[in-house]
């Protein structure tokens, strides 16, 4: 049975079933030169806040000594996700990928959920949840933009995190000109509406998945695309 949810960031996540997370590539305005490019994909979870789960205002979490309170909502937070269906998370730990939110604020990867070094199996500070944060994914931020029109490799870009066992599911649609994310766990990022298999995807049973990621950076700053993440229990 597929259940559409809507998730709330900051509760106890419901019913298991498939999980559409929408993410738009906003590539701001103008002409790149051909020596540096940026992109950035806006990850948007259906029924998320528009808030960063910081988990402490200040957002100096010690990952090798969280608070007690802080460990627990952390805690709390990787049970209520990993325990009901599976976390998607990013890796911020190259210079060419950063996240930030909708005022435009940056953040390193460790200020984010999940902050403590043994939250998740095989996943560091430096992984970023798609689930419990509202972020954009950015590539080649100011400082360490990428070449434009090249193809480029992010080893483990994406971790997929479960108690379960689940497929996660990555398809794309609205792209202006080329997709910007192509391949994905090996495989092709196919049309939103395709066939079921027919599209890049990575499966996790009770434990952690890390996926491969292919980025075509294009020509110019006006391409813009929809990814859509769909996580669907085995």
């Amino acid at each position: 049975m597929d259940v559409t949810m809507k998730l709330n960031r900051r509760s106890v996540l419901g019913a298991i079933g498939m999980i559409g997370v929408g993410t738009g590539a906003a590539f701001g305005s103008g002409a790149f030169t051909t020596v540096e490019a940026q992109r950035e994909v806006e990850v948007n979870v259906l029924g998320g806040d528009n808030g960063i789960n910081r988990l402490n205002p200040d957002g100096d979490e010690d990952a090798n000594n969280l608070p007690g309170a802080i460990e627990e909502r952390e805690n709390e937070i990787a049970d209520n996700i990993t325990g009901n269906f599976a976390d998607v998370l990013v890796d911020t730990s190259s210079n060419n990928i950063a996240v930030k939110d909708s005022d435009d604020t940056f953040y390193d990867g460790e200020e984010l959920f999940p902050v403590g070094l043994d939250t998740y199996n095989n996943v560091d500070e430096n992984y970023v949840s798609l689930v419990a944060n509202d972020v954009t994914i950015v590539f080649g931020p100011d400082g360490n933009k990428l070449p434009s029109n090249a193809t480029l490799t992010q080893n483990d870009l994406f971790a997929l995190v479960s108690d379960g066992d689940f497929t996660v599911a990555f398809t794309s649609e609205d792209a202006t000109n080329a997709r910007l994310i192509t391949k994905i766990g090996g495989g092709d990022v196919a049309d939103t509406g395709t066939a079921a298999g027919s599209t890049a995807s990575g499966t996790v049973n009770a434990g952690t998945t890390l996926l491969n990621t292919t980025v075509d950076t294009g020509e110019t700053a006006t391409e813009t695309e929809d990814l859509t993440i769909e996580i669907t229990e085995n």
